[in-house]
Formats: structure tokens, sequence, C-alpha cells
């Protein structure tokens, strides 16, 4: 059983190094208004700077952990993997942009490029080649196996503004931070039927049934490892839920009217049903099996529950305790 979310945190600023008890829902409506109750100085780092003690075992979510590790389980699954994986898929997945998109950089598109580089720095992520992708859904991605490459869509940019899109940068580049490159890109293969093409190798009809549902389930579960970088590149709760809320209704001219929390309110409304439904419960996971990503208002039930821990107040204030951070 999981532990109560606390009312309060204890965080010490780093500046005067006063230690503070701050309400953690009232510092979520906000978290730029966080402030020492000493020097007066901000509590939390919300503004683009380098979370410098940021470890990978902070954003990686157990669930990833348990799906990787029963992935891994399978015999003879890693050797299959990295047979798939070989340097001319990397080869392709890189040529297929270069030669079918726009690739970012300073004189391309510089904001999204100054996005891009505030992202990578916030999370410590040396970045890999970005490229803009024609295509009306709002989308981004993550390919490649030795050399990563990070795509958003043009549907992505027509919906978000530039703090959503920072985000999602954030969260496309934990991927990379985490090493998930690998293993999503063969999904990627898996879904768009690329993997067709090896049929002339023979190997192709290596990737086994099981293999192919451990992949798609831990696919699901890196996505929560991924939203917590998201949440920490741009800082902000509220930007984390309106992304996910663009994402699954749309934006235009109707997202002055929509309201993160009424969404937030729906997705916790949303995990009681499933919780009280054996039913819709079997259902919601015998469905899983064949989606990519878990359901957004999921998703953002599970953001929140993060982001009320001590863990993720302690990340952003730069005082890490001694010993392990709350998961």
């Amino acid at each position: 059983m999981s532990e109560p979310t606390p009312a309060d945190v204890t965080l010490r600023c780093r500046f005067c190094t006063a230690k503070n008890r701050v309400p953690v829902s009232r510092a979520l409506e906000d978290l730029n208004k966080v402030r020492c109750g000493s020097c007066g100085a901000g509590l939390l780092r919300v503004s683009g700077e380098p979370l410098t003690e940021l470890k990978n075992e902070d954003l990686s979510h157990p669930w990833d952990h348990a799906a990787l590790d029963k992935l891994k389980a399978i015999p003879m699954a890693d050797t299959i993997i990295q047979k798939l994986m070989g340097s001319t898929l990397d080869k392709l997945s890189h040529f297929n942009l270069m030669a079918g998109s726009v690739r970012i950089s300073p004189e391309q598109a510089p904001r999204l490029w100054k996005l891009y580089l505030e992202a990578a720095g916030r999370i410590g992520v040396d970045p890999p080649p970005l490229f803009l992708v024609q295509d009306p859904r709002p989308n981004a991605f993550t390919l490649g196996a030795g050399q990563p490459q990070v795509g958003v869509t043009s549907g992505l940019l027509e919906i978000a503004d530039d703090r959503c899109v920072l985000g999602v940068l954030g969260h496309e580049l934990t991927h990379v931070r985490l090493g998930h490159v690998t293993y999503r890109t063969l999904v990627w293969l898996l879904l768009t039927g690329a993997l067709k093409v090896l049929d002339m190798f023979g190997l192709a009809a290596l990737v086994i049934k099981p293999i192919q549902i451990a992949l798609y389930r831990w696919y699901q579960m890196s996505e929560l490892s991924a939203d917590r970088g998201e949440l920490l590149t741009t800082g902000s709760l509220e930007t984390f839920v309106r992304t996910h809320m663009i994402l699954s209704g749309g934006g235009g001219k109707w997202l002055p009217e929509m309201n993160v929390a009424a969404f937030i309110d729906q997705a916790h409304e949303a995990e009681r049903l499933r919780d009280g439904d054996i039913l819709l419960w079997v259902m919601e996971l015998l469905s899983s099996n064949h989606r990519t990503h878990p359901l957004p208002v999921w998703r953002v039930h599970h953001g929140l529950k993060w982001a009320q821990t001590p863990a993720f107040f302690e990340l952003l204030a730069g005082d890490p305790p001694d010993g392990i951070l709350e998961r």
C-alpha cells in the first residue's frame, strides 16, 4: 500500500539554508510562488536552471523497471532484440528523418531549437538531432539505437504553446537519458510494419509474440518515467496537465474554455471507476496490450501522485535528503 500524500514538505533554502515547511497542495498551484520564509528567495528551481543533482533513479518509475525486468526474463529476448537493432536500422531511421523532415538548428526554427536546448540543459542530456515532421497528429518521438534522434510533429506545434512544447521535449529527452531508445525503436518498427523489410533476412520471425507483448507493456511503463522528466523540465504541474488535456481533446479556439482543475478531477474519477469495477480493470488491462501509451487521464493521475511526494519537491529544491528518495 502506498504512503498517504503528505500535507507539508520541509525544504532547506539553498541560499540561506533556512528550513521551510511548505504546504504541498498550495505549492502545486504555482511552484514559482514557493518562497523562503527567511530570505524571500524562491525555494524551487522552476525557470530553466539545470537540475545538476538529478540521477536516473530519480526519474525511473518502478513499474518501468519491473516491466523491463519481465521483458529481459524472456529466454533469448535480449539476443533477439540486439540482432534486430543493428547499425542498419539506425542508419535507416536517420535517413528517413533527414530525407523527409526538417532538421532544427540555430538557423532553422531557432525558437524551437532554444526550447530544445533549455530542456536538454535542465535534465542534463547531450541533445541529439531534432527534426520537425509534417503530420497533423500531435506527437513527438525518439528513435535510434546507438544514435538517438528526436522528432516533433507540426500538429503538436499547432496546438501547444511554448511551455507545453518544452515539457514534451523534456519528456523525449528523458527517454534518451534513461536508455529507452533501442527498445522503443523496436516497438515503433513493429507498429509501423517496418520489420517486414527484414523478412528477406529471416529476422522478423524472431520477434515472437511474448516478446511483442512484453515490449508493448514496457513501452507504456516507460512513459511514466518520461512523464517525470516532463514535470521536472517545466517545473509546473499546470503545464503538465494542460499538455495532456490538449493531447486528449485538442486545443485551438476551445482552449481558453478548457479547465485544468476539471481535467484533474476527471483523472481521479476515471481511476476510481477502474479500481471499483473488476470488469473495467480487466478490460483496460487486456486493451492495454495493443496500445503504446497509457491512457492520458491515467498519466495525469500518476504524474500528480508523484508531484505530491517529497522526492519531487526535493529535486526542484536542490536539497535531496541523505538516503533514498520516496518513489
